[in-house]
């Protein structure tokens, strides 16, 4: 029998399907940093740039193959589907991100998916979640504001601003206090001169013979009229 080898040739979507599928299970089993690495290889493959991952075919019927794959990639049904698995990966990758506590690039993640899908849900609430994570809560409320525009009976939303609030209340308490106490410490008061109780007061009293000083003897006589 003659054996041979046939490259199988698929497009950036079934790929990106597949490495969500795996994403997944690693996020369950607890391995955020490895579901992380495969919800980035979805975004990089389903850039509008990507291209197949084999675009060098061994046969002319391969190659046929190819452009009827590119051709479905225009289709406009196509283009949802990708652009949902990006928005899907990107709020994926801010979750991940969150778990590892990685705030500031949980919100990148998340402005990347807003770009694709303003109004995506979790990728505003998880955007909150990040300004959380880097007490930016003044931020935080104004994320999480954003959800309740989209979803009003969102209660964690809800409850995440009645948090951030107590921390914004907590913190300019915090300050007011510390701000009180360095003034109390600035706000120095003249010393009151200290008193010598042993230092000799000059004696105007009489003298020893009682006479006083500033006696008739010692004053100059007035010219006679």
């Amino acid at each position: 029998k003659q054996w041979y080898q046939r490259r199988v040739v698929i497009t950036a979507g079934e790929f990106a399907e597949k490495a969500k599928e795996l994403g997944t299970e690693y996020f369950k089993a607890g391995k955020f940093d490895l579901a992380l690495k495969k919800y980035k290889v979805i975004t990089e493959y389903l850039e509008p740039e990507a291209e197949d991952f084999d675009d060098m075919p061994d046969s002319d019927d391969e190659d046929k193959d190819g452009e009827a794959e590119k051709s479905e990639e225009k289709d406009p049904e196509h283009e949802r589907k990708s652009q949902l698995l990006q928005v899907a990966s990107y709020s994926n990758q801010a979750l991940c991100l969150l778990k590892l506590q990685d705030g500031i690039n949980a919100f990148k993640a998340c402005e990347s998916a807003l770009k694709l899908d303003p109004k995506n849900i979790k990728a505003l609430f998880r955007r909150g979640q990040s300004a959380e994570m880097s007490q930016e809560w003044e931020d935080a409320i104004g994320h999480f504001k954003a959800v309740l525009e989209e979803d009003p009976k969102n209660t964690a939303a809800a409850s995440k601003i009645k948090f951030c609030r107590n921390k914004v209340m907590s913190f300019k308490q915090a300050q007011k206090k510390k701000y009180a106490n360095m003034f109390e410490r600035t706000n120095f008061k003249e010393p009151e001169p200290i008193k010598d109780e042993n230092k000799v007061k000059p004696d105007f009293s009489d003298d020893e013979e009682g006479e006083a000083i500033g006696s008739d003897e010692e004053k100059p006589q007035e010219m006679e009229v």
